[in-house]
């Protein structure tokens, strides 16, 4: 009886206390996720080098003018090239701009052994006019915009547009019956515009292998412009146009 005493007093003590403490509120913690952005896979500055082989091509042309007596000879010897190897280091910038489209900024520098040798012979009466030239664009450098388009996440294809400045090496030897009249060896530049077309896939997530070719179009050269003295007061203006193809295989890392 008593132990029945002691524990009803007991439970009602404890519900006493629990009605004067009040209602018990309870709150719920909310756990707030934060999406974790994973950076776009073709964006970012890359570094790299290519391996390739170019052709130069030029249009030449030559006109000779003697007033006494009269003459007037035209020449013109199309596609004239030369072939070779090369090897080029290039650097930009990436922006992907959707899932599909990718932006950038590329400046390059190709280093070339693509070499044309010629030979040209002409008769003006009883003279005959020889002329030799070796000529190399022997470096290109080539700042150019791509616009890329992903056939996939690790493969994308694109088009390049740029601007180009080639520098020539060569010698120019000109000659009449045999006796040198004009030999100079000589270096240049040409600028002129580059367009392209490539495709670039991913080996791993900082390194991609690609293709592209590009051609150069490097406008006209004066080879030589002035008298020779075949005549009096005669003029020989020589130069050709020029341009360049290119295709190569590139690596790049990108960070």
């Amino acid at each position: 009886m008593k132990q029945l005493l002691w524990v009803t007093t007991a439970l009602t003590i404890s519900a006493s206390a629990a009605f004067a403490s009040g209602p018990q509120l309870y709150t719920e913690t909310v756990v707030e996720t934060v999406a974790m952005t994973t950076p776009a896979p073709w964006q970012g500055l890359y570094f790299g080098g290519s391996l390739g082989f170019g052709a130069s091509n030029y249009d030449m042309s030559a006109a000779y003018d003697a007033p006494t007596p009269p003459l007037n000879v035209d020449l013109n010897l199309p596609d004239l090239g030369g072939e070779g190897a090369f090897v080029g280091l290039q650097a930009g910038y990436n922006h992907q701009m959707s899932d599909r489209i990718v932006v950038g900024l590329q400046l390059d520098g190709t280093f070339t052994g693509i070499t044309n040798d010629t030979a040209l012979n002409a008769t003006l009466g009883t003279n005959t006019l020889s002329a030799t030239y070796d000529l190399s664009p022997s470096t290109i450098y080539t700042l150019a915009a791509r616009v890329g388009y992903l056939t996939s996440p690790d493969t994308m294809v694109y088009g390049l547009l740029g601007y180009s400045r080639a520098n020539y090496s060569g010698d120019l030897n000109v000659s009449i019956n045999g006796t040198s009249v004009f030999a100079d060896d000589y270096s240049f530049s040409m600028d002129g515009a580059a367009i392209g077309v490539g495709m670039e896939t991913r080996l791993s997530a900082r390194t991609t292998l690609g293709v592209e070719y590009r051609y150069n179009h490097m406008g006209r050269y004066e080879l030589y412009n002035g008298p020779l003295g075949l005549a009096a007061s005669d003029t020989l203006n020589a130069g050709f146009d020029a341009s360049i193809h290119t295709a190569r295989v590139f690596l790049n890392y990108s960070f």
